[in-house]
């Protein structure tokens, strides 16, 4: 029998700023301005004599995931509030995986927000357990755009009105591994100053590790005065832009499909 049915969104950050490392929570603090996406992953709950949590991808074909989040998150819980979590969890993913769109992150919020109904335990206990999951689960709370200062600390865009706006998604061949990002910002300090570092402290690292990366950025970062948006969210590999004008979105991305024919771009909305 089917329980419920969850939503995932993904996220950009419209910028991103490594503060320092935190010792007790074993992650780095950032600030960042971040915003959704409509593009989701749907997650499906339904009873069962078990725990089990099984992932798809576009395709609906089995995947298996490396670091499983929502099973971390699920035992974490159960661990905490001394409940037994036994559900089946079919998860369709359609966020890319490992472009910094948050598709895991924000699969543990809807899980952990799920669970606080479903065992019904207050939910007031998010913003402090989130942190312990992962340092952008935070940012899932709910839908609103949000200044996210630290792991556990944030505030909401000042805005009299929100609206979905047109983004459009850049992900390279090559993805980024988020451990190796920080490891190499973490042994390069020298280039944290870099211009191409201003929106996003990671830049440098990614274009450091990943070349198809690299050029695909330098060559929009030329053409910057066109975007009203852009930049790279997370630890990469995805860049996001936002034009000014229909025909330099036609132009542009003639470029890269010439030069760059493995390159998928997805055009999304974000709401802000």
């Amino acid at each position: 029998m089917k329980i419920s049915k969850l939503t995932s969104y993904a996220k950009i950050n419209f910028d991103l700023k490594i503060k320092y490392y935190d010792k007790i929570y074993k992650k780095h603090k950032i600030s960042s301005k971040v915003v959704l996406l409509k593009l989701n992953d749907l997650i499906s709950v339904s009873n069962s004599s078990k725990l089990q949590i099984t992932y798809y991808d576009q395709d609906k074909k089995i995947i298996k995931m490396k670091n499983d989040i929502i099973n971390k998150t699920i035992l974490f819980f159960d661990k905490k509030y001394k409940t037994k979590t036994k559900l089946k969890f079919l998860v369709y993913k359609k966020i890319p995986v490992g472009y910094g769109l948050g598709g895991g992150s924000s699969n543990a919020a809807s899980i952990l927000k799920f669970l606080y109904k479903y065992h019904q335990i207050r939910s007031e206990s998010f913003v402090n357990d989130a942190p312990i999951i992962g340092s952008d689960v935070i940012i899932f709370k709910d839908i609103y755009p949000k200044i996210i200062d630290g792991l556990n600390h944030y505030k909401y865009f000042k805005k009299k009105k929100y609206y979905w706006r047109k983004v459009f998604i850049i992900l390279p061949s090559k993805k980024n591994l988020t451990k190796k990002i920080f490891k190499h910002y973490k042994n390069h300090s020298i280039e944290k100053k870099n211009q191409l570092n201003s929106q996003n402290n990671l830049t440098s690292s990614s274009m450091a590790l990943n070349k198809e990366f690299r050029e695909l950025f330098i060559y929009l970062f030329n053409h910057r005065k066109d975007f009203i948006k852009f930049g790279m969210s997370g630890s990469g590999s995805s860049i996001f832009v936002s034009f000014k004008k229909i025909t330099k979105e036609r132009l542009i991305f003639g470029e890269i499909n010439k030069f760059y024919p493995s390159v998928r771009i997805e055009k999304s909305l974000y709401f802000g």
